[in-house]
């Protein structure tokens, strides 16, 4: 198809949308879900209050079970000062194989002064002839905290497929007091050089990220990196090709490999142990992921 026609193509396509929108609130002695409204079919499943914090557990679900061409999906978060949220969500995601038409995702979470956000949703597939744009945006409040990764896979790996064909487009942004931390942007078409190149994946299939951001109180970088030390021997005592590194006050993990479940386990791992050390709190793994 020449370039003209494939315009054209894109043009006249019909686009869908689906939009989210939550917010945490403090009420009394536990967090709750004071506003929640969809667009589409994107949704949440249910809330739970399994800590006796009263952290708030949402479980967020899209019926399609992935994103096709075509698609815009939107999630606007918000936590209010001193609430607890942690989103997650029942499964893999899934960037299906389109016909010329791009799909979108964006990401929007604002946490506020004193509340702590944990964003967990589980892997995301690519598929191979997905052409995907994602770009999430994290604004903290001064005194806010957050955990939160992003786990990608590039194929459906019982099939043994490979992403040949097709484009990936991600964009990461986290912020505190309208200062920027962190930003990433990954961009790799189908058959990239970057997939196999030893400064890229280097020929594996998964590839993810881990950012945490320390409550205002521990943010000393001699107890920071007191903690790295103690997050470096777990993942050297789990055997697992996770690398750790501290960025200003910010603790970045990441993995490289063929294994999900492996970093989901490395990932939850740390999580654990900073939950302990900056919140006082069990790791308590949201009851999805035991289904």
């Amino acid at each position: 198809m020449n370039q003209a026609l494939q315009d054209q193509t894109l043009k006249n396509a019909q686009y869908w949308f689906a939009k989210l929108e939550l917010g945490f609130k403090k009420d009394q002695e536990r967090t709750i879900l004071a506003h929640r409204k969809h667009h589409g079919p994107v949704r949440v499943q249910k809330m739970l209050w399994p800590e006796k914090t009263g952290v708030c557990h949402a479980i967020i679900v899209h019926p399609p079970a992935g994103i096709a061409g075509g698609d815009h999906l939107t999630f606007n978060i918000c936590v209010d000062a001193h609430a607890h949220g942690l989103v997650t969500t029942p499964g893999a995601g899934k960037w299906y194989k389109t016909n010329l038409k791009k799909a979108f995702q964006h990401i929007d979470i604002q946490v506020e002064d004193q509340a702590i956000f944990e964003w967990l949703p589980q892997e995301t597939m690519l598929f191979n002839g997905a052409l995907a744009h994602s770009e999430t945006k994290i604004q903290l409040a001064e005194s806010a905290s957050f955990i939160g990764w992003d786990m990608l896979v590039l194929g459906r790996q019982a099939r043994q497929e490979q992403f040949n064909d097709g484009l990936y487009q991600n964009r990461f942004q986290l912020s505190q007091n309208n200062q920027l931390l962190v930003t990433d942007t990954l961009r790799f078409q189908g058959n990239d050089r970057f997939l196999n190149s030893c400064l890229g994946m280097h020929g594996h299939a998964v590839m993810a990220s881990f950012w945490a951001v320390p409550p205002q109180s521990m943010r000393d970088s001699n107890l920071l990196e007191r903690q790295l030390d103690v997050l470096r021997d777990l993942i050297m005592r789990m055997n697992l090709p996770v690398t750790l590194t501290l960025l200003d006050y910010v603790i970045i993990a990441r993995y490289l490999g063929d294994d999900v479940r492996q970093c989901h386990d490395a990932f939850a791992g740390i999580r654990a142990r900073l939950r302990r050390d900056w919140f006082g709190l069990d790791e308590e793994f949201p009851r999805i992921w035991r289904t």
